[in-house]
Formats: structure tokens, sequence, C-alpha cells
């Protein structure tokens, strides 16, 4: 069938497009009941492109579907989503959010909570404003709804819940400020923003808040800037924390350093030429005092000892210490991870005190760190690293009190041969928000308006995520970040496991975007071997559009199991089959582990049913993942272990051949 575009290329062919000809054009925009974003930016396309040659008549049958929407009357609502790509939202005549099509308020406050949680997640996918086409008088209506609900939550809702409403509510609430159509309405819209953020007490739902403000492109002038940089510090510390460090007339600074071994000496050798004295021959401890004007004597002292396991934060506890520090290798991150999970909880979640690591890409743990100590203030590297922390030019800056847009700059020249930044500090917010995920849902923060904590359907809306939904703009035109996400999830399982590493190991998956299915196509992804540019092969990866609106954390892991049902059926590596399948189930298991995402079961019971594979328990896998040790996304030895818990019956399910393969939904 013609595209709109084409049919507008063709009446305007002999110079004039009649009204038979706009006629046919809303035909083929309303031929499915609905008339979507992305057909409403071709009807605008050809306005714009033919705007001399539509009769007048014409053009009035295009400009009425362009129109605004009209405010619903009461006992109607406004489908916020006309297309099936989200859970359907719907906006009443009062401005309330409902789950009901009919306007009818919800009924209790978990109905409230859902409608809220709907329009958070609609407005985080969303491409463009869902509110723009609303008239200024609804538009005030919705934020009168919203104010209220900040003001007086519903009672009845369990913390986790009454979280979720407020993360919804806010990232509600700032869509709607980016669409106001009233200057004047803004202010009072910021002031509840504002009012949210400094009333939040989980530090994840306010760093999410106050970065989203800050990169919205209301706040680049005027009140929302004003608001949004008072608002900065409780995401970005504009310095160490001094105030700690030096309240009650304090002026030392102590640091705890550990250091590789074969780093050690050098490290030494470079405190003592800068003028650091060893307090006692052989100690380890260093110490050096600077007059800066203004400020007077700081005196620094630091411990420097071998070390480099999973140790490194042994003394985050000690409240003589201030700054705890690393320089050296990151055994492929599992010095950090390891620490971690060693180190004790703080009540203050390390208020106070500063981790700088100075080894190979230590900003993948930058998330694991924020889960842990979320006051803690952690600087390292990007990438790989290969000199010496400057402790003595740190320290001199850190005695003149100065802040990290100082700092950042002269951490990263010291380790400028690399011709790139590579410290993540404090303020150097856009990367930090491009590794972290707060909420633990597989997007990251820097793509995740909607703080995601807990769904008030988690069932319905995870097993939706495995059915195929017909999207609502063709599939060169959707986000692919997620396929992106998913192609490397797969580069780095293969590097993990005993099974992918033999073909895999160079991440030679390259991610191509979404495939539009032809009728009756049931791939949920595809994979192609090519050469690649230096000869070398190549998978390349697409996924099924009906897809794009999986969550993450699912496609990620789906990605993962079908890239092993690939190289089984395309026999570019062979397995028993039963093992094959279980290999991919353990694969699919370790990239959900990867978030500590909260609905692991829900999304894994879903994927179970997908791929017609019996009752396998996401725990038993569990307990083979963490007892690993080199093979951390599977290997024969963890698939013999699995197969050895398996009930009969499930084994002989897994040898049919039909078990493993997905259910056919189109």
């Amino acid at each position: 069938m013609p595209s709109i575009r084409s049919l507008a290329t063709a009446a305007a062919a002999d110079r004039r497009i009649t009204k038979e000809e706009a006629q046919a054009i809303v035909a083929k925009a309303t031929s499915d009941g609905k008339v979507t974003s992305y057909e409403k930016s071709q009807l605008r396309t050809a306005l714009s492109q033919y705007k001399d040659l539509f009769a007048a008549d014409a053009k009035k049958l295009i400009e009425e579907l362009l129109a605004p929407l009209p405010p619903p009357s009461v006992g109607q609502a406004i489908p916020l989503d006309p297309t099936p790509s989200q859970r359907p939202v719907f906006l009443a005549a009062d401005g309330t959010f409902t789950v009901n099509s009919n306007g009818a308020p919800p009924r209790t406050a978990v109905e409230k909570g859902d409608a809220l949680f709907r329009a958070g997640e609609l407005v985080d996918n969303a491409r463009d404003n869902v509110f723009q086409g609303l008239p200024a008088e609804t538009q005030h209506k919705v934020f009168a709804q919203l104010k209220a609900t900040l003001d007086a939550p519903p009672p009845g809702l369990d913390a986790r819940q009454a979280l979720q409403l407020r993360a919804s509510t806010g990232a509600v609430l700032l869509h709607l400020m980016e669409a106001a159509k009233d200057p004047a309405q803004l202010k009072p819209m910021l002031a509840a923003y504002e009012g949210l953020v400094k009333g939040e007490k989980d530090k994840r739902l306010q760093e999410n808040l106050v970065f989203h403000l800050s990169n919205s492109p209301i706040a680049k002038s005027g009140d929302a800037k004003a608001v949004a940089d008072a608002l900065l510090p409780a995401l970005t510390p504009i310095k160490p924390p001094y105030e700690k460090w030096f309240a009650n007339g304090n002026t030392a600074v102590k640091m705890d350093w550990q250091v590789g071994d074969e780093f050690l000496a050098g490290f030494q050798r470079n405190l003592t030429s800068k003028g650091w004295k060893e307090t006692t021959a052989g100690s380890g401890v260093y110490t050096k005092a600077f007059n800066e004007p203004g400020v007077g004597e700081t005196k620094f002292e630091i411990r420097t000892r071998l070390g480099g396991g999973s140790n490194l934060l042994e003394k985050v506890s000690d409240p003589a210490v201030h700054i705890i520090g690393y320089d050296g290798h990151s055994n492929w991150g599992k010095n950090q991870v390891g620490s971690l999970k060693r180190a004790p909880s703080l009540p203050d979640g390390g208020d106070g005190k500063l981790y700088l690591s100075n080894l190979c890409v230590g900003k993948s743990q930058l998330d694991a760190f924020k889960e842990k100590f979320p006051n803690l203030q952690v600087a390292t590297t990007y990438g790989s690293s290969a000199v010496d922390t400057d402790i003595d030019g740190m320290a001199r800056l850190m005695a003149r009190r100065a802040g990290w847009n100082d700092i950042t700059p002269f951490l990263d020249r010291t380790d400028g041969h690399w011709g790139r930044n590579n410290f993540v500090t404090p303020n150097t917010t856009l990367v930090r928000e491009q590794v972290l995920d707060r909420d633990n849902d597989g997007q990251a923060d820097y793509l995740d308006k909607h703080f995601n904590v807990s769904t008030f359907n988690v069932a319905v809306d995870t097993q939706r995520e495995f059915r195929p939904v017909k999207q609502d703009r063709p599939s060169e035109l959707l986000d692919g970040t997620k396929v992106l996400i998913a192609a490397q999830i797969i580069n780095t399982v293969s590097e993990f496991s005993g099974i992918l590493k033999s073909v895999n190991e160079h991440s030679r998956v390259i991610p191509n975007g979404w495939f539009e299915p032809k009728a009756g196509e049931a791939d949920v992804v595809k994979f192609e071997k090519v050469k690649g540019p230096t000869g070398q092969p190549e998978y390349r990866m697409q996924v099924n559009a009906r897809y794009s609106h999986m969550s993450e954390e699912a496609l990620r892991a789906t990605c993962v199991f079908e890239f092993n049902r690939w190289l089984q059926a395309s026999g570019e590596q062979r397995m028993d089959p039963v093992d094959r399948k279980l290999a991919a189930v353990i694969g699919f298991a370790q990239s959900l582990d990867i978030d500590e995402s909260f609905r692991d079961d829900e999304v894994f019971t879903n994927f179970l049913s997908r791929y017609n594979l019996p009752a396998i328990s996401r725990r038993d896998i569990q307990v083979l993942l963490d007892a690993e040790h080199h093979d951390y996304a599977g290997s024969q030895a963890m698939v013999n272990s699995l197969k050895a818990r398996l009930a009969p019956e499930a084994l002989a399910e897994l040898k049919k051949p039909e078990v493993g393969e997905p259910v056919r939904y189109l």
C-alpha cells in the first residue's frame, strides 16, 4: 500500500493537490484508527514541501489531522499513546491519569500508582512530547493533579510503591514543564519539582531528578537554569568533602594507599623526589606540609603499602582516614568487585570520604560503588592507565581547597599521553550517568528519565515484553541503543564463557539495528556471518522491530540466548543439543545477573515460557555462577552440573527439537 509520502508526491505531480487527493492521504493516515507521531511528521512534511500546491479545502483536511488535541470532556479520556507499544494510559477531563478508557478515576492507591507509572514509562520512551498538543488549560489541570499527588500521596502504598509514585510523578512533571505553553505556569511547576528533589530521602531518585532537569532543554536559561544550578550539588559534588575533613579546626589529611607490587618502589620514589619525608625508615608512611595563601598550613600523611587484592577498601570505615587510594592492576575489575563485597556497609554511605583508584577501566564498577556507598566520592579511570597518581600535585590542589573543576583536568594531565580525558571524577556527570544504572532496570541513567524500582503490575508488564508488538514507526527510525548494548553484552559474555570464547573471543558481534519482519516471520534475532573490513569474520546482529518495547535487561539476555541458538543452527559451533540449550540458558541467567534487577525471576520465568523450555531453577544456576572463578558466563563443567540437578522429565523435554525454540506469535 502506498505511503503518505508517495501519495503526496504522486498528487503533486500535476502541480495541484485536490480535495479528493487529500482525502486519499487522510484515509491512509487514519487507516488503522489512529494517527501516529510518525504519520504526523509525514503529513507536516507534505504540507511544508507542497504548501503552494494544496487547494484550500485539501489543505484544511490535512491541517485538521494535525490540530492540537481538544481537551477531554467529562466522561471522556485522551489515550496518551494511541500505539500499542506502551501499556495504555489515559488522561481524564480533570487532568487525572487513569487506566480506564472511559476516564473514570483510579479506584485505589495502587491503580493510581499504576496509571502514573504507565505515564512515566510513556514519557521516558517518547520521541515527541506527549503533552505538546494539549491546550494550556488541560496542561494546568495535569499540573494541579501532579502537585496534589506530591502534596498528599494516596495512603495504602508500601515504601517501595510510594518511592515509585514520587519517581513517576517527577518524570511526568518534567515532561509537562518541557511542553508548557504558558510561561507563567512554569514557575510553580519548577517550585514543585524543586520541592520534590529537596525533600527526597532516596539518594538514587534525587540524583536522577537533578540530572534530567539539568540535562533538559528548558534548563539552558531563565528560571529553570537557576533551579537546576542550585540543585546540581546534590548530584555532582563540586569539591572533595573538605567540610568533613577540616571540621573542628583539623588541618591534617590522612591517606591510605595500596600499590601493586611492581609499582610500589617507583611510587615511593616519586614521593621522595617531591619532598615527602618517610616518618620512619621502612615504614612506608610519608608526610608533607603545604602552606597556601589565604588557607594556611595543611599537613598530608600517606601510608603506602603493597596491595591489589580484594581488600582495597579496608580503611573505608576508619574515621581517621580521609582518602583511600589504589594504584595497580584491575584484574579484569575483580580487585574492586571483590573489595566491594568484603567492605563493610556504612550507616552514612561513605559520607566524607574519597576513594581514588588509578587502574584500568575503573568506570565499570562505579554503579556498584553507588549501590553500596551512595555518599562516597569516587574518582577512577575511564580506560586503561599506565602512570602513577601524582600525589604531590593532587595534595597541593587540595591544600588550596581546589574543586573538582581544577582537580579533574590535573589528574587527566598526568595520564595525558593517552590523548584523552581518562579520569572520571564526581563532577564528570555525563560520563558517570552513562555507566550508572541506579534503579537496576538495565538502562543507563543517562537515558533513563523514569526511575523504575517497582512497577505496580510486574508480572503483566514482564510477560508483555516477550510478546511481539507492532510499533508506530518504521524499523529504521527506532532508537537502536538497546541493540547496541545487547551486542556488547554478547561480546562481554563470550570473553568469560568457556563455550563461546572459541568463536567470539575478539568481540565480533556487531549490532546492525532493527529489522522489519516479513509476513509470517517469527525470528526474534538474526545473525549473519560476514567478512569484516580487516578480513576477519564478523557476526552482524539484527533484532525484530516487534520487540523494540522490550526492556534492555530482557533484550540483552534474549540476544545472548539467541546467539547460542544461531551458533548451533548455523553449524558455526557444534555441541550436544541438550548441552547447547543449557549453555544458552546459563548465558541468559548470567546476563540477568549483571544489573541486580528486582524482577529477574519474572524475566526468567517468561523467558522459559517464550522459548518452550521446561522448568529450570534460576537459583540452581545462580549457585553455579556464584561458585565460578573463571568462566563466569558458562562452561561445559557448569552445564554438566546443571544437568545433574535437573529432573529426568526435564532432561527428556530438552531432547525434543521444538524445546528451546521461540513460540511463534506472528
